[in-house]
């Protein structure tokens, strides 16, 4: 059966916390609807047995969950293959998705976040020290690698054309982030999306919303969103994607030197209503420069001398 956004954000919400003690107004406050349009859906959902409700515990049914499974999502791609300059001299030996940050590598908290929904549909597009992401294959054997080998010579767009037949209703992610919050990546997902947190001034990447979807992708801005590489796109948009990848990556010379995301957001706009799917600053750590990462694990200031 189909279901309303409204619909779905309350078996979502259920589904992730079953058996849940609710109230209507910790409902309604939870996922930012009206009291009035909680109440009504909640009935609704009750009466279809999509959910069930006993002793004051909401949970989801098999029904509920079958009425989910459209929206599930089940695969990623992680544009990996740059060089990570800004991260010199550890870089030196690794690309900086495997970059350890206090023990861990970069990678691994957006790889375990997957995992932890039950993604493992994943394909990793390398470029710079390629052979070294193998070593992932030993705590996540299901991985699959797609080469960039002239990632020096492009932006990121031509990482998103080398897998171009694997955007398919997926996550498209950036491999640098550190996440400290995993629950930034959920089982289920209605419309396409990208996480941003809210600033009121920045220098970094940014976007406003226009009637409820992204507008206005720019470098800096106030009263505005903070831009992070993790999105989502249905089946539907990702059929546009790989028309709109191809199209703007084969006009010589300029089409190879954009950022994936300015064709979505700028180039081709009118192709696309994104949404922004809300964090906090605290839920991912963007480490942009060496100095960043020995703010964040001390142990490397002892590379700092390095030539």
């Amino acid at each position: 059966m189909n279901i309303s956004r409204y619909q779905f954000e309350l078996l979502a919400f259920v589904e992730r916390q079953s058996p849940l003690a609710y109230t209507h107004r910790m409902l309604s406050d939870s996922l930012c609807i009206s009291g009035t349009a909680v109440d009504r859906e909640l009935t609704f959902l009750l009466e279809q047995a999509l959910l069930r409700e006993r002793d004051g515990l909401l949970s989801i049914t098999e029904a509920g969950l079958a009425a989910l499974e459209p929206y599930r999502v089940k695969r990623a791609v992680i544009l990996a293959a740059g060089f990570g300059s800004r991260m010199v001299p550890a870089t030196l030996d690794r690309p900086k998705p495997l970059v350890t940050v206090r023990g861990v590598r970069m990678i691994d908290t957006l790889l375990d976040a997957l995992t932890a929904v039950g993604i493992t549909d994943i394909t990793i597009v390398r470029g710079y020290k390629k052979e070294t992401f193998d070593a992932l294959l030993e705590k996540y054997p299901f991985l699959t690698f797609v080469d960039n080998d002239i990632y020096d010579q492009t932006n990121n767009i031509s990482s998103a054309i080398a897998a171009l037949d694997k955007l398919n209703g997926c996550y498209l992610c950036e491999a640098d982030l550190y996440i400290s919050n995993p629950q930034v990546i959920t089982k289920y997902q209605y419309c396409s999306n990208i996480l941003g947190s809210y600033a009121l001034e920045t220098d970094d990447w940014c976007f406003r919303l226009d009637n409820g979807h992204i507008a206005d992708y720019r470098k800096g801005g106030t009263y505005c969103y903070n831009y992070y590489g993790i999105s989502y796109w249905t089946p539907r948009d990702c059929e546009k994607l790989r028309a709109d990848f191809l199209q703007v990556y084969r006009e010589a010379p300029q089409g190879r030197d954009v950022f994936w995301e300015f064709i979505p957001l700028v180039l081709r706009k009118e192709n696309y209503t994104v949404e922004i799917r809300q964090c906090r600053k605290a839920d991912i750590m963007e480490i942009d420069n060496f100095y960043e990462l020995v703010q964040l694990d001390p142990s490397y200031e002892t590379m700092e001398d390095m030539p």
